[in-house]
């Protein structure tokens, strides 16, 4: 019996237990009179549950309902799935302004629809993201994503449901890579990723080197008298090349080390501004890693470059790199494309390939006939 799943994220825990119960009774219930999972922010999760609890508590809705088998914990924020759904470029994902709900009815859960949309915004083909969203619904809702799809008389249900069990206690084994927020920082050869920085670089590394080589040719000619020390004047001059090539080469580098040093350790004070402003606007936005190297790349180069060259004598750097990311970040939001979310026959399609690769993957792995 195909089963129904919802999704509705709310602004608080209460309002998340609303949304499921009316007057102490389930809003939503199957045909075979179980309740229907609802899928609510993971940030507001613990505070739902325990708002269920204290209802039951209390007497204000039955003692035999679960809130953990009604209200399955997503894998976004409230605050992530608003932003998405205002931004408008995922058709199925609403805000209402009635009550400040971010809902959806597509068949993948909201986790499920914005892991696509993240896939696709981060450029994988839309096998691989419908693959990957099929994943994050499972992991959320479990087998009961199994039950909500209308499969063919032909499909062995009972293989879809131990993948799914299998699946949603384990690690992710199908090597497709979720979506996972990470904090991104520009690290040190961005520093160095600027083109008056490479020029003074170059330029002292230049200086150093001729100025090393001089140096250990005084020193030599100072220790062996100008070659007066030496009877072989071939050797004299051989030794003459080694000792300036090692002088240079030495110069050259410790030169280059200081000097980066140096430029990072000017820089580090804007950096770290920079990286915790690219923090908050990665996890708030959702920033795929594509997106997120070029509002990196772009804010160190250019323009960019420059403003950072500026930013060291501004009275105010934090509000200086809260613009610059900002501005970066609305490009890149702007420059997302419009997503259309699966139907539930490709849905199908794709969860079957899933299922055969698994299969494959536990018969090669555990065949237990090949062990002698």
């Amino acid at each position: 019996m195909t089963k129904i799943l919802k999704s509705k994220y709310n602004s608080s825990g209460e309002r998340c237990v609303d949304s499921c119960l009316h007057y102490g009774e389930l809003r939503f219930i199957n045909e075979d009179g179980s309740p229907v999972n609802i899928e609510i922010p993971m940030d507001k999760y613990e505070e739902a549950i325990g708002d269920f609890a204290d209802r039951r508590k209390e007497g204000m809705t039955q003692s035999t309902l679960e809130p953990k088998k009604i209200l399955k914990r997503g894998n976004f924020t409230y605050n992530q799935a608003k932003l998405i759904a205002n931004e408008g470029k995922v058709k199925g994902i609403d805000f209402f302004n009635i009550d400040g709900s971010v809902e959806t009815e597509h068949i993948l859960g909201m986790s499920g629809c914005i892991e696509y949309a993240l896939s696709i915004w981060n450029g994988d083909s839309k096998e691989d993201a419908l693959f990957k969203s099929i994943i994050r619904s499972i992991k959320v809702f479990g087998e009961d994503f199994i039950h909500s799809l209308s499969l063919d008389n032909t499909v062995d249900e009972t293989e879809y449901i131990r993948f799914a069990n299998n699946l949603n206690s384990t690690s992710n084994s199908l090597d497709l890579k979720l979506y996972q927020y990470k904090n991104h920082a520009i690290d040190e050869k961005i520093y160095l990723e600027d083109e008056k920085s490479y020029e003074k670089i170059n330029n002292v590394k230049l200086t150093s080197g001729v100025l090393g080589g001089l140096l250990t040719f005084f020193i030599l000619g100072v220790f062996t008298q100008y070659g007066k020390l030496i009877d072989n004047t071939i050797v004299y001059l051989i030794l003459n090349v080694i000792f300036i090539g090692l002088g240079s080469f030495v110069s050259v580098k410790v030169s280059k080390f200081i000097l980066e040093n140096y430029i990072k350790n000017t820089n580090k004070e804007v950096m770290q501004m920079f990286n915790e402003e690219v923090e908050r606007v990665s996890y708030e936005n959702l920033l795929t890693e594509k997106e997120i190297y070029i509002i990196l790349k772009n804010v160190t180069k250019g323009e960019f470059s420059q403003l950072l060259l500026d930013m060291k004598g501004s009275v105010n750097k934090k509000i200086s790199s809260i613009n610059i990311v900002n501005k970066e970040s609305k490009f890149i939001l702007d420059a997302r494309k419009y997503v259309i979310l699966p139907n539930e026959y490709e849905i199908k399609q794709a969860l079957a390939i899933l299922v055969n690769e698994y299969k494959e993957k536990l018969e090669v792995e555990y065949d237990v006939g090949s062990i002698d």
